[in-house]
C-alpha cells in the first residue's frame, strides 16, 4: 500500500518538475515545455494538491524548490 503523496508520477508531471527545477521562473519553465505560463502554474497547483505539499515557493523574483521538490527531483 502506498502512502498518501507517494503515488507514482506521470511522465507529464516528471517533465513539469524537471523544467521547473531547471528554471528560475514559471515563464522559463513554460518555454522549456512549449506551453503557456498559466498552464505551468495550473499543473503545478494540481500536482501540489495531489501530493498535499508545496513543491515550489513562488515569489516576485521567481521560484525556489522546497525540500519536497528536491526529494522528487
Amino acid at each position: 500500500m502506498q502512502q498518501r503523496g507517494r503515488e507514482k508520477l506521470s511522465w507529464d508531471d516528471v517533465r513539469l518538475l524537471l523544467a521547473l527545477g531547471r528554471s528560475r521562473t514559471l515563464g522559463e519553465a513554460a518555454g522549456r515545455l512549449g506551453v503557456d505560463g498559466s498552464t505551468v502554474s495550473r499543473r503545478l497547483t494540481a500536482l501540489e494538491a495531489a501530493r498535499a505539499s508545496t513543491l515550489f515557493e513562488r515569489g516576485r523574483h521567481g521560484i525556489l524548490a522546497t525540500e519536497a521538490a528536491e526529494e522528487l527531483l
